[in-house]
């Protein structure tokens, strides 16, 4: 298993594209966005946001789904400086639980739990947050709450724990099942992370390079996309 911070994600290059963005909450009944935004920390008007791409793999996935389920998108684009903020608070809260550990142990379970800025894929709307729903509105039990940590859940964020009930494990296979045939990959600390295009995603896959680059809000707003039909 590969961090994301790990030098051979690292040494990916980013052969920048300029592939709009697209509001995912205008996609289908099948998507839903959690438009409360309560789990989140990020504010940006853009959070629902992601790549054309993502999108439109994201709406063939939703057709593998079994009857009566949806996905349920956290999270997708979110601001560098969101992310920046978010990397240094999680370190901060790890150096005070875990300030026996040497800094560098400290700086690598924090990268198990959010990237660290510069190689992070959400800022460069290549990464989803996403989880599932029914349609009477009730998340799946996914083994634990979205955004837990992999330190106060002995682990069980890890997509392929053992520390999870077997209902939690089919859900999660039922995520994985319809993603994964549409090209998107997991972060294996967080069941609920999913990407395609970003630096993650290249090395998985064996790409030669990342799609896409950190974009800012005045970005995206000149680069959505334009009016399609959306199944």
């Amino acid at each position: 298993m590969f961090l994301i911070n790990d030098i051979e994600v690292i040494k990916i290059p980013v052969r920048n594209s300029k592939e709009p963005f697209c509001n995912l909450t205008e996609i289908n009944k099948r998507i839903k966005v959690d438009l409360s935004m309560s789990q989140i920390a990020s504010k940006s008007e853009y959070f629902s946001y992601a790549r054309e791409t993502i999108a439109i793999k994201l709406l063939e996935a939703a057709l593998l789904l079994p009857e009566g389920i949806n996905f349920y998108i956290k999270e997708a684009y979110r601001p560098l400086q969101q992310q920046k903020d978010s990397f240094n608070s999680v370190l901060e809260y790890n150096r005070k639980h875990y300030g026996d550990l040497p800094e560098e142990e400290i700086y690598l379970e924090t990268c198990k739990y959010v990237a660290p800025p510069e190689y992070a894929p959400h800022p460069t709307g290549a990464a989803i947050d996403i989880t599932l729903i029914n349609d009477k509105g009730i998340e799946s039990d996914m083994g634990t709450e979205f955004n837990a940590t992999p330190g106060e859940t002995d682990n069980a964020t890890y997509f392929h724990s053992d520390n999870i009930s077997d209902e939690a494990r089919e859900n999660r296979r039922i995520l994985s099942r319809a993603l994964s045939r549409m090209g998107f990959v997991n972060y294996e600390p967080e069941w609920w992370h999913w990407s395609i295009g970003d630096r993650y995603w290249a090395l998985l896959k064996n790409e030669d390079a990342a799609k896409y680059d950190v974009v800012d809000g005045n970005w995206i707003k000149k680069n959505t996309c334009e009016a399609m039909e959306w199944k």
